[in-house]
């Protein structure tokens, strides 16, 4: 027979479990809205509401936490971060501010990277040469755009142009893509979890070009294959080489 003295022992136990249990949670939800703010404050025109949505279905096809996709998100925004910083001391070592230089024309497939300032963070800019002399890009306001190689300027010292290793087929393929969103995507400020959002709607220039030769060519134009694809993963991709430097 069970004692008034054991059932008692069993509910303090239970108690000091839930009370545990209860702080944890309690942690956990402080912890996850420090890396949402923290998300946030970086990409101050990232929705909070739209970037939680896909928080919860990552973690949910993912099986972590969703913590842990908020830090691998806010980790990786600020190694991007990092980089901008190592940019911008190359630049200074040069001896001074960049220039704004007009792109020119490049190989049809080929694309370029320029430093750029999105939403007040220096995250790049990517556009992809549809053909010679016209590119294909996502920018704000606009969306996906075609525009003229010679007026889209870049910053010197900063850019270069790349080309990305491939057969003709896939490469001719991947550009089709990218030029059938023109005037029916916009653009997207979320950079932080870009790589899982859906290929077609809002989008931003990396989300462009990646997704173009993700569908197309099979290839991940994504050098850490993080939860964002970034202008500067796209520019260090592995299967990119350079053309010309800026």
């Amino acid at each position: 027979m069970i004692k008034i003295k054991d059932i008692t022992k069993l509910l303090v136990c239970a108690s000091v479990v839930s009370m545990g249990l209860g702080n944890h949670a309690l942690d956990a939800s402080a912890s996850e809205s420090s890396y949402l703010n923290k998300i946030v404050k970086m990409e101050p025109l990232t929705k909070k509401e739209e970037l939680m949505s896909q928080v919860k279905e990552l973690a949910k096809k993912e099986k972590k936490s969703n913590e842990f996709i908020l830090k691998s998100m806010y980790l990786e925004l600020k190694k991007d971060e990092v980089k901008a910083q190592q940019e911008n001391k190359k630049m200074k070592g040069m001896g001074g501010n960049s220039v704004g230089i007009k792109l020119g024309s490049s190989k049809k497939g080929n694309f370029y990277y320029t430093a750029s300032e999105t939403a007040y963070m220096n995250h790049g800019h990517v556009g992809l040469f549809m053909t010679n002399d016209k590119i294909v890009e996502s920018v704000p306001k606009k969306g996906v755009r075609i525009i003229s190689a010679s007026k889209r300027k870049v910053d010197e010292g900063k850019a270069v142009i790349k080309s990305i290793s491939t057969s003709k087929k896939k490469r001719d393929a991947a550009i089709k893509w990218a030029v059938s969103r023109v005037n029916k995507d916009d653009y997207s400020y979320n950079f932080a979890s870009n790589r899982h959002s859906s290929h077609t709607g809002d989008k931003n220039c990396s989300k462009l070009i990646w997704s173009a030769y993700k569908l197309k060519a099979k290839i991940d134009l994504d050098v850490d294959r993080g939860m964002g694809v970034y202008p500067r993963d796209v520019r260090d991709a592995k299967n990119t080489k350079v053309v010309k430097k800026l």
